[in-house]
């Protein structure tokens, strides 16, 4: 039987986003057999920026969950992940995992194009802040094929799947699990689907995200939106480019070792750290 991997952001156990994940899975079909990691339990460190994985057959040094993690995702046939919106971004234990993305991309071949549907959920609308946008940004990077993403709404656990319409939505996004990825929506950048754009100058926009440039046109009826050419940069020619960037800059690190020691040095000293009381 093939496997769908649930991943669940949330520490509140049967609340919002993980009774939608179920909901979605069931609508994958009949025929797949539904794994659950609650993130929150499982032990991710963050990023040392250290490179180590950059390095020819080297792999992260911290000894946490991630590389079991990433065992889990690559035997699943598909992969649900859902996440509540804490201050108006997604559950910290989601940016832990995305900030280890250099070692990830070590294993972008495994990933790649895994079929990925995303949940988030806010407690009320107009707060749900950049949550999706991060969520989309972050299952790309790892090189899943993200199918579809929506955010719903709903403070009390168990509420959101009352709501009007909420059933067959969520529905509809685990049926896209495992067939063609849903259009970008209104609003979203038509490469990433992101919804964070800048306006670096009049009639430009651009995706804080992945770089997609717009030309903005008065027309008669409101402002048009002119894409250029589509992003490259969350396709695995730009995650590979881009890995391939950061390994040259590991070089330039040895060549340039002594020089920047020397700038390095001159910013040590004796200086007044804090340390937390539970240490």
């Amino acid at each position: 039987m093939k496997r769908i991997l649930g991943l669940v952001a949330s520490q509140r156990k049967t609340a919002n986003g993980e009774i939608l994940l179920k909901e979605a899975a069931a609508a994958a079909g009949d025929e797949y057999e539904l794994e659950l990691i609650r993130l929150a339990e499982w032990r991710f460190e963050p990023c040392r920026g250290c490179f180590t994985c950059l390095l020819p057959d080297k792999s992260c040094p911290i000894d946490d969950d991630l590389y079991p993690l990433a065992d889990k995702i690559k035997a699943a046939d598909g992969i649900i992940l859902a996440s509540p919106c804490y201050a108006l971004g997604p559950a910290s234990v989601t940016k832990l995992i995305g900030d280890r993305i250099i070692a990830l991309n070590q294993l972008l071949e495994d990933f790649w194009g895994k079929p990925c549907v995303i949940i988030a959920t806010a407690g009320n609308h107009g707060w749900e802040g950049y949550t999706l946008s991060a969520l989309i940004t972050t299952a790309r990077n790892m090189g899943l094929g993200v199918k579809d993403a929506c955010m719903f709404i709903g403070a009390l656990p168990g509420e959101a799947v009352l709501a009007e319409g909420v059933r067959g939505r969520v529905r509809l996004l685990g049926s896209r699990l495992f067939d063609e990825a849903r259009p970008p929506e209104e609003g979203e950048c038509p490469s990433c689907w992101a919804d964070i754009w800048k306006f670096p100058q009049p009639g430009i926009a651009i995706c804080s995200l992945c770089g997609q440039v717009a030309d903005l046109i008065a027309g008669r009826d409101g402002v048009i939106w002119i894409f250029g050419p589509r992003s490259d940069r969350q396709t695995k020619e730009g995650l590979v480019r881009h890995n391939q960037e950061l390994k040259g800059k590991v070089k330039e690190y040895f060549s340039r070792r002594e020089e920047l020691t020397v700038v390095r040095k001159a910013y040590k000293g004796e200086d007044n750290w804090l340390k937390p009381r539970t240490k």
